[in-house]
C-alpha cells in the first residue's frame, strides 16, 4: 500500500484584476469621441459612500502648460503655450474663447486624460498624473450607455469600483433625487428628453463624489428654454455641493449667468487674455441689467483676443458668435496710448498677459 501524501493546503489562484479598460462613452454620431479610462479591480483606492455634498471642492492650478498635438504638422502652432490659472476651492469659473482655442483640450489635461507637453497642473496641491476620484467629467453629449436604465448608468462608476448593491443603489437614489429625476430611473436613455439626459450624466458625474466638476459645452446641442432650465440647475447643484466647477460655453450669456468670473482665452496658442469678475449675487435671475453689461464685456474681449497682450477698446461691441445674434466686429487698433479705457478700468475686467498667475 502506497504512503500516504501529505496535502497541504491549496489556495485558490486569485485571479488579478484587469488593470483598465477603455469604453467609448461618448454615443454614434457624436461630434466628440473621448476614451475615458474606468479602472477595475481596486487599480484606484475605493472611496467610501458619501452623501452628495460630503466632500467639498478643491482648488486647481494651471502652470505654465504647453500641449502640441501629436501628430502636428510641422511648425504648427501649440494648443497651449505658458497657460497659467488657478482656481479657488468651490468656485465656478467659466472658459470663454474663440472655436478651436484649446477650451476641451484644457479641460482634458486637467482631468487627466491628457499629459501637458511641459508644465504641471495640481489638484488640492498635488500634482494631477492621470484620471483620479477626485475630477469628473461631463461631455457635450450626454453619453450614457444606451443598453442600461438612468439608475445603472448612474450606479456603474460604483460598480466599477466595488460598491455594494445597497451602496449603488442609495447613492444613486440620492443624486437621481439631486437633481430632480427621481421616478424617472427605470428609464432607458432614448425614452428621456435631452434635458434629462444631461441632468442624468451630471448625476453619474457626482457619483464618485469628486471635488472637480468640468463641464464641456454641456448645454450647446440643447433648445433655448431647456438649456436655460440647466443653467438654474448647475447653479442649485453647486450651491448645494460646494463643489469646484470649471464650465467650457459658446455662449457669452451662459458664461456670466453661470461664473464667478469669466477667463477669455485668446488664439492658439492659448493663454487668458481677460478676467471678468461676476460680481452678482445669487441665485441669479435671468433678464438682470447686470448680467447683460457683462455680458458685453466678455463680448468685447473676444474679438481681440489675439494674444497675451491683447487691450479691448470697447466694452459695447455688437454681438458674437458666442450667445449674440450679430456677428464680431473686426477687432479696433490697440490703444497705444497708455490711457486707460472703459472696458480695461473696470475693476471687474482684467486684460493682459499673466493673467492666470494671480487669479
Amino acid at each position: 500500500m502506497p504512503a500516504p501524501v501529505a496535502r497541504c493546503p491549496v489556495e485558490t489562484p486569485r485571479v488579478p484584476p484587469r488593470t483598465a479598460e477603455r469604453f467609448s462613452v461618448a454615443p454614434a454620431g457624436a461630434s466628440v469621441i473621448v476614451d475615458t479610462v474606468f479602472t477595475l479591480g481596486g487599480l484606484l483606492p475605493r472611496a467610501p459612500a458619501r452623501t452628495p455634498s460630503a466632500r467639498q471642492g478643491t482648488a486647481l492650478a494651471l502652470e505654465g502648460l504647453t500641449f502640441a498635438a501629436p501628430g502636428a504638422p510641422a511648425g504648427s502652432p501649440a494648443i497651449l503655450e505658458g497657460f497659467d490659472a488657478h482656481v479657488r476651492a468651490g468656485e465656478l469659473v467659466v472658459l470663454a474663447g474663440p472655436s478651436g482655442c484649446g477650451k476641451s483640450t484644457l479641460l482634458n489635461l486637467v482631468a487627466g486624460l491628457l499629459a501637458p507637453t511641459t508644465g504641471r497642473i495640481r489638484s488640492d496641491g498635488r500634482d494631477v498624473r492621470g484620471a483620479g476620484h477626485d475630477r469628473a467629467l461631463v461631455f457635450q453629449e450626454a453619453a450614457l450607455f444606451p443598453w442600461l436604465t438612468l439608475r445603472q448608468n448612474v450606479e456603474f462608476p460604483l460598480k466599477v469600483q466595488g460598491f455594494s448593491r445597497a451602496e449603488r443603489e442609495a447613492r444613486a437614489r440620492e443624486l437621481l433625487a439631486l437633481v430632480h429625476l427621481e421616478g424617472r430611473d427605470g428609464a432607458f436613455p432614448h425614452e428621456l428628453s435631452g434635458g434629462m439626459r444631461q441632468r442624468g450624466a451630471i448625476a453619474r458625474a457626482l457619483a464618485t463624489d469628486p471635488a472637480v466638476l468640468l463641464m464641456d459645452e454641456p448645454f450647446a446641442a440643447l433648445d433655448p428654454h431647456t438649456r436655460e432650465r440647466l443653467q438654474d440647475e448647475v447653479e442649485r447643484v453647486w450651491l448645494a455641493t460646494g463643489k469646484t466647477i470649471v464650465f467650457v460655453t459658446h455662449s457669452v450669456d451662459e458664461a456670466v449667468r453661470l461664473g464667478d468670473r469669466v477667463l477669455v482665452l485668446g488664439d492658439r496658442p492659448s493663454r487668458v487674455v481677460a478676467e471678468v469678475i461676476v460680481d452678482v449675487e445669487r441665485p441669479r435671475v435671468r433678464g438682470d441689467q447686470r448680467l447683460a453689461a457683462l455680458a458685453a464685456e466678455v463680448a468685447a474681449a473676444l474679438p481681440r483676443a489675439r494674444g497675451p497682450l491683447a487691450l479691448i477698446d470697447s466694452p459695447d461691441a455688437p454681438g458674437d458668435e458666442l450667445g449674440h445674434d450679430a456677428p464680431f466686429a473686426p477687432a479696433a487698433p490697440h490703444n497705444t496710448s497708455h490711457e486707460p479705457n472703459s472696458a480695461s478700468s473696470s475693476p471687474r475686467l482684467r486684460v493682459g498677459g499673466g493673467l492666470g498667475a494671480g487669479l
